[in-house]
């Protein structure tokens, strides 16, 4: 076979074999390389004149008696320096009894084993990002008929998701745990913080159990140093102020129909603002909250008062919408923190009508529930029927064997507040009316 100086002015030159031949051209720079020059034209898209040149190498692969040809690359896609430097290479590797083609079989298998790493990997790191497991887990939460499911949806929506989505939860530490709960609390709702701090702590948990992390990033220790602890709260409103949320609320909108059916009944926030029209029953005069929203896990039968079913006749109708308390037929009517501190607004300027000094100390819609129970204690009905009003869950034995809703004493009892209520705020004038500025 000849042997020249292989030059990219030569290979361009090259004149294609005569049909139904072959030729090759050695490298006179390179031992065991050189071109092969075919008949066809070229399959790889080359402007080339010539034939298919190939770039090969001949040699006794793997210890083998009788050389042989191999392809180094097509000309035009590898270059004439390519090849060279690639021959080089296949040289010392079987200088030192090693076959090429065996090291770029293990080459490729081992890229492509890194290949599928990458994606695996990359694939288990879109997995546990944050906004996907927390589908996932108020996914599980629902399904096990956790109570407040939603209200935690929303909750690690408003709070976590914007900082921490794309975040594998594996990634998420201590500090961002903290930091979220931080701003939370330098918004003045420190309860809010450490209810939120809840909610993290049980997240990590379910995490750590379903083997998304190995240790959970929320430090229980941290939160009571940096922002405190929870304590239970025995805030009752004083006959003034329960005058004052009565006035503030006289406007008749939907958010004063809650407060009012609040201040009437003693239940708790969302069993009454997530209430249905089929949860009504007006010839029984009840709301009968059903299990599946009720926290002791079976239905509770609230009694409606004359006034409490006044306020409900009052609330405003949507076609093919169930919710009772709605601003517009979408869906239940939310209290959230404007709202509330529009009600303090208007609580405090009825309050200052009478004493130019007043103040309106800080106070969570659930003091209501408690001061209703106070109430009742102090009208002399008894601590059972108290409790079953407001929906407390009695021993394991006594709600085993006593199914009665209770729901004649219960009707006494608030029917007694409801007469107490109305000599606590007088009768209503419409000038006592004090308008809550804004829109939530």
């Amino acid at each position: 076979m000849p042997r020249e100086n292989l030059t990219d002015n030569r290979l361009k030159a090259l004149k294609p074999a005569k049909p139904g031949e072959r030729y090759v051209i050695m490298d006179a720079q390179v031992p065991s390389m050189g071109v092969r020059v075919t008949d066809k034209a070229p399959l790889n898209g080359s402007k080339l004149k010539a034939g298919q040149i190939s770039f090969i190498y001949i040699a006794r692969f793997g210890g083998a008696k009788q050389p042989a040809r191999r392809a180094l690359g097509e000309y035009d896609i590898m270059s004439l320096e390519a090849a060279r430097t690639k021959a080089r290479e296949w040289a010392a590797l079987i200088s030192r009894g090693i076959d090429p083609k065996e090291q770029e079989a293990e080459a490729k298998e081992k890229a492509e084993a890194e290949k599928r790493e990458r994606v695996r990997g990359a694939a288990d790191r879109r997995r546990k990002q944050f906004e996907r497991v927390l589908v996932r887990y108020i996914a599980a939460r629902r399904r096990d008929g956790i109570r407040k499911v939603e209200e935690d949806r929303n909750d690690f929506k408003r709070e976590c998701l914007p900082v921490w989505r794309g975040k594998a939860v594996g990634d998420i530490q201590s500090a961002d745990v903290m930091a979220v709960l931080e701003k939370i609390n330098k918004r003045g709702a420190t309860r809010q913080a450490l209810n939120m701090a809840q909610k993290i702590g049980t997240f990590f948990n379910w995490c750590v159990d379903d083997d998304l992390i190995i240790a959970s990033p929320f430090r229980a220790k941290k939160v009571r140093t940096t922002i405190g602890e929870k304590t239970s709260r025995d805030r009752v409103l004083s006959d003034a102020e329960i005058g004052a949320l009565w006035t503030a609320t006289a406007a008749g909108d939907v958010y004063s129909a809650v407060y009012r059916l609040l201040l009437l009944t003693g239940q708790r926030l969302n069993d009454i603002a997530q209430a249905s029209w089929s949860e009504i029953d007006l010839d029984r005069k009840t709301l009968t909250v059903p299990a599946a929203r009720f926290k002791s896990g079976r239905d509770h039968v609230v009694p409606l008062t004359d006034d409490a079913i006044e306020i409900i006749g009052k609330l405003p109708r949507f076609k093919g919408c169930n919710w009772l308390c709605t601003l517009d037929g979408q869906g239940p009517v939310t209290i959230g923190h404007k709202v509330k501190t529009r009600i303090d607004a208007a609580m405090l300027a009825a309050l200052r009508k009478d004493d130019p000094e007043a103040t309106v100390p800080a106070w969570v819609n659930h003091d209501i529930r408690r001061t209703v129970r106070t109430r009742l204690s102090e009208l002399d009905v008894m601590d059972e029927v108290a409790e079953a009003v407001i929906g407390h869950v009695p021993t394991a034995l006594v709600r085993t064997y006593n199914q009665s809703d209770r729901l004649k004493v219960k009707r006494d009892a608030l029917m007694r507040w409801e007469g107490a209520l109305k000599g606590i705020v007088g009768a209503e004038q419409a000038s006592n009316v004090i308008p809550m500025s804004g829109r939530a």
